[in-house]
């Protein structure tokens, strides 16, 4: 069993195609759907747990039956932790989420896995979360730029950011002993 993390698929999401064409070199939705669903589940195995880590459905009104659908194509024991984007809670557990949150905190590493890197500017509750928990490591997406430098102490999981598709535990065990220092 392994464990991954991933953000920002924004299933459903049009415009994300505009947004970050760069990366997702879809001719529509359906074709992004399809990839990123073919993505995941070459990674993510049956009984490995993954860690989503916001936005994983980014529209307005989703069509309820086709999001149900795609969560349940995707590999894994899903936990969602809640990003600005995502919809009412239940379209979760009715696709196959087993839990939803706005953050988990892992006390023994002092990591803290939450939608948006905690800065004043695009995330001042997860800032008020950070300066309580006081992390080593914070892990977050929300920035789908897939080309800026990132802080020693933070990890982006955005799929922008890493092929499209989930990030193994290990890269955030990696770099926790970089963001112990800072």
């Amino acid at each position: 069993m392994s464990r991954w993390l991933t953000s920002d698929t924004h299933f459903g999401h049009s415009n994300i195609l505009k947004y970050c064409s760069s990366t997702r070199p879809f001719g529509d939705l359906a074709e992004m759907h399809a990839g990123l669903i073919a993505r995941w589940n070459e990674r993510v195995e049956a009984e490995d747990e993954v860690i989503v880590v916001g936005d994983m459905i980014a529209t307005r009104r989703p069509d309820h039956k086709l999001m149900v659908g795609i969560l349940q194509m995707l590999n894994g024991r899903k936990t969602l932790v809640r990003g600005n984007h995502d919809p009412d809670t239940s379209l979760f557990m009715e696709g196959g989420f087993v839990d939803v949150v706005d953050h988990i905190w892992i006390p023994e590493d002092k990591i803290l896995i939450i939608h948006k890197a905690p800065d004043p500017k695009w995330g001042p509750a997860e800032l008020r979360v950070a300066q309580a928990l006081q992390p080593k490591l914070v892990v977050h997406g929300h920035d789908h730029r897939h080309d800026t430098p990132e802080h020693a102490a933070c990890l982006n999981v955005c799929v922008d950011r890493w092929n499209l598709g989930p990030v193994p535990w290990e890269v955030v065990l990696h770099r926790l002993p970089a963001a112990a220092q800072k």
